[in-house]
């Protein structure tokens, strides 16, 4: 590993990387040849130094966004990013203010339920230095899926928010579906299973994002719904997922698609942890967006400034 102590350029380095060319933690790693931890100690040399320093112009307009849609959806916390001219950017805008709002919330002997998915990886990926949190622990809030992309995993992004808070990581060592009720209550009943969903039920936060039901989203990619099971979920009305569970226009359950049995906790039990920060943007994603807020699953809300004036004007169209 190299001695930090020796020479200022590797921080500098490791800034260029990551705020100019974009990089995210572990492509640095890998081309500095170091650990994604010596990586996060360089940044936060960067910024302790003055190697780098980040100016932030918030507009009036945005401030009375962020306001309109805590009165608008009863959140205790809303927060808005710039629209982006592509995805990846946008993702990372929203991962970098998910990880200062996730630095807020964190406390001490508390559980942090975390949820999956590249916008979170873009979180976990944003968490610079190294903040230790007495007795906090941190859980992956639904099973694995085997063919996502590396580091999108729900056991990889909590790992790593895990490492960032000294919070010791539990995984759902299970498949996030299975295809039928005996496999799924048989996984269930299993006392490591068992004490792992019990430990994300009992959670004071949950961080998660949301997925839809279009050709192009993650799970119907990867092959977790197939063409049978999207048309029997259409026909509930399901237009959102959270944590791998489908929800309508409106924030109702749908019925699932008898082949379509989730491991992890419920929709009910989400919203019964006490702080639940919801992180998600881009305009494919507004209806499925509208929806969780409809269903009140969010207390704290990060989202972009498209996304956020669309919510609005479709809450003003609903209530004429």
């Amino acid at each position: 590993m190299k001695d930090l102590g020796k020479n200022s350029s590797d921080a500098a380095r490791a800034a260029w990387l990551y705020f100019i060319e974009e990089m995210t933690q572990s492509e640095i790693a890998d081309k500095l040849g170091v650990s994604r931890s010596t990586v996060i100690r360089l940044l936060q040399r960067a910024r302790q130094s003055g190697l780098v320093t980040i100016s932030l112009s918030v507009s009036m307009e945005t401030f009375e966004l962020e306001r309109d849609l805590e009165r608008v959806f009863g959140l205790k916390k809303a927060r808005i990013v710039p629209e982006a001219d592509d995805d990846d950017t946008q993702r990372r805008w929203l991962g970098q203010i998910a990880a200062e709002t996730l630095q807020e919330m964190a406390r001490k002997n508390s559980t942090m339920a975390i949820s999956w998915g590249r916008t979170l990886r873009a979180m976990a990926d944003s968490l610079t230095g190294e903040v230790s949190v007495p007795g906090m622990r941190t859980v992956a809030l639904l099973g694995g899926l085997h063919n996502a992309d590396r580091g999108t995993n729900p056991f990889e992004v909590a790992e790593l928010v895990g490492t960032f808070f000294d919070a010791p990581a539990r995984a759902l060592y299970a498949p996030v579906y299975v295809r039928n009720a005996a496999t799924a209550s048989g996984l269930t009943a299993d006392p490591g299973l068992a004490e792992a969903l019990d430990m994300a039920r009992r959670a004071s936060l949950v961080v998660f994002s949301v997925g839809t039901l279009s050709d192009d989203a993650t799970m119907l990619k990867l092959g977790y719904v197939n063409p049978t099971e999207k048309a029997f979920l259409e026909s509930k009305g399901a237009v959102a997922d959270i944590a791998c569970r489908w929800i309508d226009r409106e924030g109702k359950p749908v019925e699932l698609p008898q082949t379509i049995h989730p491991i992890g906790i419920t929709l009910t039990d989400l919203r019964n942890i006490p702080e639940r920060l919801l992180v998600a943007g881009g305009a494919n994603k507004a209806e499925a967006i509208h929806a969780s807020l409809r269903g009140n699953y969010a207390t704290h809300f990060i989202t972009d400034e498209a996304v956020a004036k669309a919510l609005l004007a479709a809450e003003k169209v609903a209530a004429e």
